[in-house]
């Protein structure tokens, strides 16, 4: 019998600079930044350790990367 590999979500930090949503600690992972209804807003890769997410409004946001998601309010 083999052993079941699982691929570990990445421990990731959130932060707001300006109209951007800072990801720090998920390099290669892709991500979705979505409204508070659910709708995908914008997706991709994080290219690196320390990537920006620019959104166009200010408001409430969840960024999910693997099966982890962090709600955000940019002002």
């Amino acid at each position: 019998m083999g052993l079941a590999v699982t691929a570990a979500t990445p421990q990731f930090n959130v932060e707001v600079a300006g109209r951007n949503i800072l990801v720090a600690g998920a390099q290669g992972a892709q991500y979705a930044l979505l409204d508070m209804q659910g709708r995908v807003i914008r997706r991709g890769v994080l290219e690196s350790a320390n990537a920006a997410i620019p959104v166009n409004r200010g408001g409430n946001y969840l960024v999910r990367i693997g099966d982890r998601v962090k709600r955000i309010s940019v002002k």
